[in-house]
């Protein structure tokens, strides 16, 4: 973990509502894994000096993405307005990331959230790698998914949406028994609803929920001090409370109770 400044050097639109920063962080994207997060100073003498979790992707050893969206949170909406040649004021890498085992040939990426960039960064090592990748993403309408224009054209995507404009109408576990019946393994980044059905459909498909295939990010738990200090963050698995912030956030979901975070 480092305390450290990293620069943006671009910022883009990539749909309507998304924004994409690049960052110049050399220092940090060699060390960061997807899945990890960063502190980020995202206010200035005007705002609350909380400090902010972010999750960027690595694209090389430069450089960092990060995805962004209008947020009520003043910090975050601070972050948005941020401009190439802005310097930001970042601790880590921090938490647990994703694995990526060698003898993983088939990932299968999902979420039913627009907070993808560990998925994002995840999909960047294992295309690298020569793994095949199908990254499956659900939302209330198309606008609220990840534009496919913006992925590799090795990867394939399949998307569900509640009002039937893109792909499939209805939730994105809805496509979960044909996906997990090839995947070696899986990363999601969602809400508990999601972790509940990867658990359920794999004990289905695969006949069991075995340990090391389904790793999920555990966004309802709050990252507030980075360190394991105040205990915010406990979540409840199998074998005890762990951590988000230093066990995880990415778990294990056949570890995991999902006890009343929904």
């Amino acid at each position: 973990m480092i305390h450290t400044q990293v620069t943006v050097v671009k910022k883009e639109t990539i749909a309507p509502a998304w924004w994409r920063l690049t960052i110049a962080a050399p220092d940090l994207s060699p060390r960061l894994s997807p899945g990890q997060f960063l502190f980020l100073s995202c206010a200035d003498r005007f705002t609350c000096y909380l400090r902010r979790p972010i999750f960027p992707a690595p694209i090389d050893d430069e450089h960092l993405t990060l995805l962004l969206h209008p947020n009520p949170d003043p910090g975050l909406a601070w972050l948005l307005t941020r401009t190439p040649g802005d310097r930001l004021d970042v601790i880590g890498p921090l938490g647990t990331g994703f694995p990526l085992p060698d003898s993983i040939r088939n990932l299968l990426l999902v979420s039913d959230s627009r907070a993808i960039d560990p998925l994002l960064g995840q999909l960047s090592r294992a295309v690298e790698a020569g793994v095949a990748v199908t990254l499956a993403l659900g939302g209330s309408r198309a606008s609220a998914l990840y534009p496919v224009s913006a992925l590799p054209p090795v990867v394939e995507y399949q998307a569900a949406t509640l009002d039937g404009s893109l792909g499939h109408r209805g939730l994105v576990t809805d496509l979960l028994p044909n996906l997990l019946s090839w995947a070696d393994a899986v990363a999601a980044v969602g809400s508990t609803g999601l972790y509940r059905a990867l658990q359920a459909h794999a004990a289905q498909v695969r006949f069991r929920a075995e340990a090391n295939y389904l790793y999920g990010l555990c966004l309802p738990y709050p990252l507030a001090c980075g360190v394991g200090a105040c205990h915010s963050c406990a979540v409840e698995t199998k074998t005890g409370l762990r951590l988000a912030c230093v066990d995880g956030p990415v778990f294990d979901l056949t570890l995991l109770e999902f006890a009343d975070h929904d």
